[in-house]
């Protein structure tokens, strides 16, 4: 716990450092448990999060359902997300192997849980996600050997693609906001949980 705890910090605070040092190959199998502890600990804060805004009965059903589901939902969705990403980077001109698309993706999911607490004043979601494209952006770079004007530029697309539908998820959701908005934006985010708005 204490190594994942480190390597969190490290992308969070020190990205560039941390991407331009990161193993390039090793097994999958400690950027995967790296994915799944950050992945638990988000969904323990969602449902903190939920417990406060609407009960701890609602908190403890969300945090059993969410445990349950997490870990498939993490296996799926990092090899899902991963496989889109390595097609960009090959397109961009990468030589890295699958391997080393599925660490850097994994490793940048350290930033979910600070996103997710972002996530929960309204529009801060967006700042979330600009977040993680920019480390991918910093992946690309110092991982993948990718030209900084190239990687910003597509990354940048991406990024402001997926930012137009959360601002219209965002919008919609203000726009129809219930008598308990905390309650509200918690279920919003449980259930369009991602990559950092997260990652």
């Amino acid at each position: 716990m204490r190594v994942i705890r480190d390597t969190a910090i490290n992308v969070i605070l020190r990205p560039v450092a941390f991407f331009e040092t990161m193993p390039r190959q090793g097994g999958f199998r400690t950027p995967y448990v790296f994915l799944l502890v950050i992945g638990l600990f988000d969904m323990l804060l969602l449902s903190l999060f939920e417990a406060l805004a609407v009960g701890p009965a609602a908190g403890l059903a969300f945090a059993v359902h969410a445990f349950v589901l997490a870990p498939l939902a993490l296996t799926l969705s990092g090899f899902v997300l991963t496989t889109v990403f390595f097609v960009f980077w090959r397109l961009m001109g990468s030589v890295q192997p699958y391997e080393t698309a599925y660490r850097t993706f994994a490793y940048s999911y350290a930033i979910s849980p600070v996103t997710t607490v972002m996530g929960f004043v309204p529009y801060l979601t967006l700042a979330g996600l600009f977040w993680w494209f920019a480390l991918l952006i910093i992946a690309s770079i110092y991982v993948h050997g990718i030209g900084r004007l190239k990687a910003t530029a597509v990354f940048a697309a991406l990024g402001l693609a997926m930012t137009i539908l959360v601002a219209r998820a965002e919008h919609y959701v203000m726009r129809h906001g219930l008598t308990q908005p905390v309650a509200h934006i918690s279920r919003s985010a449980a259930s369009t949980r991602r990559p950092p708005s997260s990652i």
